[in-house]
């Protein structure tokens, strides 16, 4: 089984400090904000040419997508510099837009956003302009139909991310900027066919998917194809710094900057990812992992002697202790973690030379993970073959967290021979168990998921922990009606209980409740 260093893994500083949902104040703001990229998305959609749309543009949407929807450490400063730059972009794209369509009354609607713009670029004015649209959303939409726009939110978000990965790559998607656009036009009062949404829903799925596809192509034929590493959590007396979030392009940018300095490199949580690649493994000064994981970053954050930067879009707690020690390389710093600009990691130097660093180290355990795709394909091909199994049993990646460490423990020792296991988390020495170490690589799950379905057994998934691509993946695997998911408790940011309704309602997508019971159910599932 894959754990860290700790035995006790259950700490969750999202519930301890009680901000496990969006706040109002943040929530009105971020409406406003929404109301924003759907003016914009009015206009870009029914453009003939999306290509017409430059760079700059495109990468500013995806950043606000990206960095202020479901952030509950979004600020003003954030709010501000989004609205602002709105002011300068949709006068120009409803004038491309106009071009196409000279019938139309262009300077009206030019006015129309530039009110829109006045209206909301005073804070106070415009949480009271973001609650008004929300009660009347209250009153007006349907809550399932609400639910459907924030998957929709959700799945968009989550392809805004991917995409700005993949172009740290210098590759692009043909689709993944013109599916964000769909999505968020269909996001409006008039829009209430639940069918209508559903079908966008699965198809901005499929298009998260193969975008996380060709990043991790992109990956792999960077740092060379992934293969099983021994990774240490072990900690050596020496200056240090931490690498936090999934942007593993700019792990290699400070590696590279880092490697002439009397410093050492630790990942963190989704980062570990990097040492299954081949060519981390020549940065000698990349000494291992560090800390509990995402759900524990304010502890791991707080007991990190040396400075901690968070790659693009990493969503974590700031707390005042560890202010001061935050670096990130987003476009837009949160208050008291210090922007990088231009790969300058002079200051993340100076912090790390001055901080006491690890003094005499800590000797912890070391793990394996990753996996060779060919072997673990044919390992899954010999076991079928036998026609010994009636069902596969498929369980995700795990933060490995008390209570859910109890239910997979208990699932697994309850199934029964002839139902073929594949865990990519908990492992146990059962005949029918397969376990893959894949760490925190969620692509692992669909990476193996599109070998299986092939072989018209049932397939049962568990998706223990909520990720950011966690909705698209859930919508995308449930499309196959051989297919049952169990999605496990997540944070509110992520799936609170109102969508989770609507996610098992309208897309069959189950909470977990008790290993037996649950357990059961499948059993009983043709």
């Amino acid at each position: 089984m894959l754990n860290n260093s700790y035995d006790d893994y259950q700490y969750d500083s999202c519930v301890s400090r009680g901000i496990c949902s969006i706040s109002p104040r943040n929530s009105a703001l971020q409406t406003v904000l929404v109301l924003y990229l759907r003016l914009f998305a009015k206009y870009a959609s029914e453009l003939d040419d999306i290509n017409s749309i430059d760079k700059e543009t495109k990468n500013f949407i995806l950043n606000t997508i990206s960095i202020t929807l479901y952030n509950p450490d979004f600020n003003d400063r954030e709010y501000y510099f989004a609205v602002e730059k709105f002011k300068e972009v949709l006068p120009n794209i409803i004038e491309k837009f106009y071009k196409n369509n000279p019938e139309s009354k262009m300077e009206e609607e030019k006015t129309k956003a530039y009110e829109m713009y006045l209206g909301t670029i005073d804070i106070i004015q415009a949480i009271k302009y973001g609650e008004k649209i929300f009660m009347r959303a209250q009153e007006q939409i349907p809550a399932e139909i609400r639910d459907l726009y924030n998957i929709m939110l959700i799945i968009a978000k989550s392809i805004s991310i991917d995409l700005l990965d993949l172009e740290s790559f210098d590759k692009n998607s043909k689709d993944g900027f013109k599916t964000i656009l769909q999505l968020l036009s269909k996001i409006n009062l008039e829009e209430k066919d639940e069918n209508i949404l559903k079908k966008e829903i699965y198809n901005s799925a499929r298009i998260s998917n193969q975008i996380v596809k060709q990043v991790r192509l992109a990956q792999e034929e960077r740092y060379g194809m992934q293969s099983t590493s021994n990774v240490s959590y072990s900690t050596t007396p020496s200056k240090a710094v931490l690498v936090v979030g999934t942007n593993i392009r700019e792990l290699e940018t400070i590696l590279e900057n880092l490697k002439n300095e009397p410093i050492d490199i630790y990942t963190h949580d989704d980062m570990m990812l990097a040492h299954t690649f081949p060519k981390f493994s020549q940065y000698e000064h990349l000494k291992g992992q560090f800390g509990h994981g995402l759900e524990n970053c304010l502890l791991d954050f707080a007991t990190f002697p040396g400075p901690i930067i968070l790659t693009k879009h990493s969503l974590h707690n700031i707390e005042n202790f560890y202010r001061g020690r935050l670096f990130t390389t987003d476009d837009i710093s949160p208050k008291g973690v210090i922007k990088i600009n231009n790969d300058d990691f002079s200051e993340v130097i100076n912090s790390a030379k001055i901080a006491k660093g690890f003094k005499t180290g800590k000797q912890c355990e070391t793990v394996t993970i990753g996996y060779d795709y060919q072997n673990v394909t044919s390992e899954i091909q010999n076991r079928i073959s036998e026609n010994k199994y009636t069902k596969i049993i498929v369980i995700g990646s795990d933060g490995f967290s008390l209570e859910q460490k109890t239910y997979f423990e208990k699932l697994i020792r309850l199934t029964p021979k002839d139902v073929l296991i594949i865990s990519f988390s908990y492992n146990s020495e059962q005949e029918n168990l397969l376990h893959i170490n894949s760490c925190f690589d969620n692509y692992s799950l669909i990476n193996i998921y599109e070998f299986i379905k092939n072989f018209s057994l049932p397939i049962h998934i568990f998706i223990p922990k909520c990720e950011r691509n966690s909705v698209a993946e859930m919508i995308y695997l449930s499309e196959n009606e051989n297919t049952q998911i169990y999605v496990g408790k997540c944070t509110p940011i992520i799936i609170n209980p109102s969508l989770m309704n609507t996610l098992q309602k309208l897309f069959n997508i189950k909470n977990t409740t008790s290993a037996k019971k649950d357990l059961k159910e499948l059993l009983n599932q043709n």
